[in-house]
């Protein structure tokens, strides 16, 4: 295989896409999960300072999407550890959703 045969095998497995753009992709979208959970819990701490209760609904939605990542790992690497990580989360996630269930109820 030369060069250009490699350069189009590579194009046609990424869907015409090159790698720096997948890995910049792939950037963007982590710089964007960070900012989108340090957001979260910034508001959640302000709401929780303001009106004097927790900030369970933040902490579910920011629990649900790890474990999403994870679960989402898990499935592409089948690392054991992935989902472990997949599963603490869960659980987390549904604590602090029958903790918001349970806050509205109230």
């Amino acid at each position: 295989m030369n060069r250009e045969e490699i350069l189009q095998a590579s194009k046609e497995e990424n869907r015409n896409r090159d790698i720096a753009e997948i890995e910049n992709a792939k950037a963007g979208i982590r710089i964007g999960w960070i900012v989108t959970v340090c957001l979260a819990v910034i508001v959640g701490l302000i709401n929780n300072h303001v009106y004097g209760r927790g900030f369970n609904e933040m902490l579910f939605v920011v629990c649900a999407g790890l474990a999403t990542v994870f679960f989402s790992k898990f499935a592409k690497t089948r690392k054991r550890h992935e989902l472990f990580v997949a599963l603490a989360y869960t659980i987390g996630a549904i604590g602090w959703l029958v903790g918001w269930i349970i806050q509205l109820t109230q």
